[in-house]
């Protein structure tokens, strides 16, 4: 028993240094200084897989990809080994499938078994007898008091609310057959209780979602994503771009996905269902629901001047205007022809919205949307032959425009894969919930070229590496004229054994943008080379004490500014009850940029932090299990900023060089 938690423990600790680096990367192509979408489905995924193991022996290539620890390309593999040499027998057979080396199966043991080859079969008892309830409370409070939170003679607070903000979730889930439950969040700033928020949370959310019984693969209710090809049309899940996880290139993942997190935009409200006979499955769905929308127009009329707001904030009057004042109405199917571990699949996508859409008069809007409807169709494909996979997708909007993507990825020897991958997205090309893979997070006006090698030798060596070129056919934000670019990355891992790991990775980007000395007009646009040096290591000294280092490091060739990063991170265990973290972090960044870190918070928070300036931080952290059924963490963060008269900007402006905030969770599961 014991050797199963210390693998557990070593396991989820890999996952989140894998996720830390793509979470970071994405943050450095979106350059958020907020958290990113509060999308934590995966983290509660792998949580009921480490209640309930999932079966290899039953599994198809849906579950395989909802770990989200296997690529395409080994999940294509181990189902064409398992076709050819029948059943696992042991979970140590993992070792002679193509493409699985010993860190990956590590990853994998704590979520997975070898089983019997039947398949379990559940009654509507089981269904709501044999799951596991999960009570979650999130808690979170800076320490210091922001600019919108302070009263005056004149004038009251900015922020309506107080600066809290609380997340309470209620789930019960058995596995991939039954979820159902409800999510509650108040926001920074809102209100709780009282004044515009009498009931209390600002956002409430819930679901039901049944899968496998007989022919109806899943049945959606409530609260619900979507997931469709390449992300070309339509794509709602957490989904990352390019990173030190050279191979995960492809979107995966099944259509519909119960939603149970605390963002408050990027879901479905309503009814969905997946019907599946043979080779076919066909799903439909259908959702209704109020968005927030900027600057209201003439209500005679009933037009409509601006744009959506996802933000989700409610802590203003001005904000509060825009509450739920448009109203969207989508509907979707997907018709899906499976062979094998491949499929080829028709998919159709419209949302009519009660009042008209504009865009702003910025030239690099030229291409924007106007109008109430969307409409997109899709087909996408993917299926393996030999050692490789090929997958793809070619859209087009309501006016013709097209957007398509073709990849490929392919096991060239044992140890050596190789990943291609071509887009091409019409400048006018529009959809509204998009997110395939490139350079850009929308879907439109790109090209580009993604290549990408990993090299392995035994289990210990790991050579990553990518280089993707890029064009822009017509303006973007910051970029005035048609433009172009290119990005490459090479890591280098060492896992000398199960507990220590170290990576060295380099990154070089050429990318456009405006100048900052030329005003416009003229528009004037330079290219950006930027280098970025990263070194990371980690190690176990004793069973129980965990210590990991990461150093980044970056210059701008144009400016020749630098900025780096310096931080590091114990984890003790004491007892079985006990488990502590401390850390520190020093940074020094160029005016006008920053750093990224993730990986900070709590299982299931992708809050990604963004360090700017000068200064340092600390952070303490312990999680208290005080039974098999309940756990409590907390959390302390303190930055300082010695040259800085502030922190933060606008109204979350904070006086003084210091910021310092406390965070809290308890999970009950019974």
């Amino acid at each position: 028993m014991t050797v199963v938690c210390f693998m557990f423990c070593i396991t989820v600790y890999a996952q989140e240094e894998e996720t830390s680096a793509q979470l970071e990367q994405l943050g450095e192509q979106t350059d958020q200084e907020v958290p990113l979408p509060e999308e934590d489905e995966h983290t509660q995924t792998l949580q009921a897989f480490a209640r309930r193991r999932l079966n290899l022996n039953t599994a198809d290539a849906g579950a395989l990809q909802s770990l989200g620890l296997l690529d395409a390309l080994q999940v294509s593999q181990f189902l064409l080994y398992r076709k050819l040499l029948g059943p696992l027998i042991s979970i140590y057979e993992l070792q002679a499938v193509p493409g699985f080396d010993l860190p990956l199966i590590r990853r994998l043991l704590p979520f997975v078994e070898a089983g019997t080859e039947l398949e379990p079969y559940y009654t509507w008892k089981d269904y709501v007898t044999r799951g596991k309830h999960v009570v979650l409370l999130r808690y979170f409070r800076p320490l210091q008091t922001a600019k919108g939170y302070l009263h005056n003679d004149s004038a009251g607070a900015h922020y309506n609310g107080s600066a809290e903000r609380i997340m309470l979730r209620y789930r019960y889930q058995l596995s991939r057959y039954a979820s159902w439950g409800l999510v509650m969040e108040k926001d920074a700033g809102e209100q709780f209780f009282r004044g515009a928020q009498r009931k209390g949370f600002d956002h409430y959310g819930w679901h039901v979602f049944l899968q496998r019984m007989g022919r109806v693969k899943a049945l959606a209710l409530g609260d619900f994503t979507v997931n469709m090809g390449q992300g070309l049309v339509q794509w709602h899940g957490l989904a990352f771009g390019k990173s030190a996880v050279v191979m995960q290139v492809k979107r995966e993942g099944d259509v519909l996905r119960p939603y149970a997190s605390a963002g408050e935009f990027f879901f479905y409200r309503g009814l969905g269902m997946t019907w599946q006979r043979g080779r076919w499955e066909v799903t439909g769905f259908g959702s209704r629901r109020r968005l927030d929308a900027r600057s209201p127009g003439d209500s005679a009329i009933g037009e409509y001047s601006g744009s959506l707001v996802s933000t989700g904030y409610h802590r203003t009057a001005a904000e509060l205007a825009l509450q739920g004042n448009i109203l969207q109405h989508s509907a979707g199917a997907v018709v899906k022809w499976r062979q094998g571990n491949g499929h080829l699949a028709w998919n159709v996508m419209m949302h009519r919205f009660s009042k008209t859409l504009r865009k702003s008069d910025d030239m690099y809007k030229l291409f924007g949307f106007e109008g109430n409807t969307y409409f997109n169709t899709s087909l996408d494909h993917a299926f393996g032959w030999r050692n490789f996979h090929f997958f793809g997708e070619v859209a087009a909007d309501k006016h013709g425009r097209v957007a398509f993507l073709q990849g490929m990825l392919a096991s060239l020897a044992h140890g050596a894969d190789v990943a291609l991958l071509y887009r091409h997205e019409d400048p006018a090309y529009q959809t509204l919930y998009g997110n395939a893979f490139g350079e850009s997070s929308t879907v439109s006006n790109e090209s580009g070229l993604y290549t990408a090698l990993l090299l392995k030798w035994g289990s210990r060596w790991e050579l990553s590496a990518y280089a993707d070129v890029f064009r822009f056919p017509w303006l973007r934000y910051r970029v005035s004229k048609p433009s172009g670019g290119y990005d490459a990355l090479m890591a280098l891992a060492w896992h000398p054994d199960k507990t220590t790991a170290m990576t060295i990775q380099y990154r070089y980007e050429n990318k456009p943008q405006n100048a900052p000395e030329h005003e416009l007009p003229p528009y004037h646009v330079i290219r950006r080379p930027r280098q970025q040096l990263r070194c990371q290591f980690s190690m176990q000294p004793l069973p129980s004490v965990a210590w990991k280092c990461r150093v980044l490091a970056g210059r701008y060739h144009q400016t020749g500014q630098e900025s780096w990063m310096v931080h590091q991170q114990w984890q003790v265990k004491w007892k079985k009850a006990w488990r502590f973290s401390a850390g520190h972090t020093w940074f020094d960044t160029a005016e006008g940029e920053g750093v990224f870190l993730s990986g900070q918070g709590f299982p299931g928070d992708n809050s990604l932090l963004r360090l700017s300036g000068k200064g340092w931080s600390v952070q303490a952290q312990a999680q208290c299990r005080l039974s098999e059924d309940l756990a409590l963490w907390c959390r302390w963060q303190h930055g300082v900023y010695p040259d800085a008269e502030g922190t933060g900007s606008g109204w979350d402006l904070i006086p003084g060089n210091k910021r310092s905030n406390l965070q809290v969770q308890m999970q009950w599961e019974f």
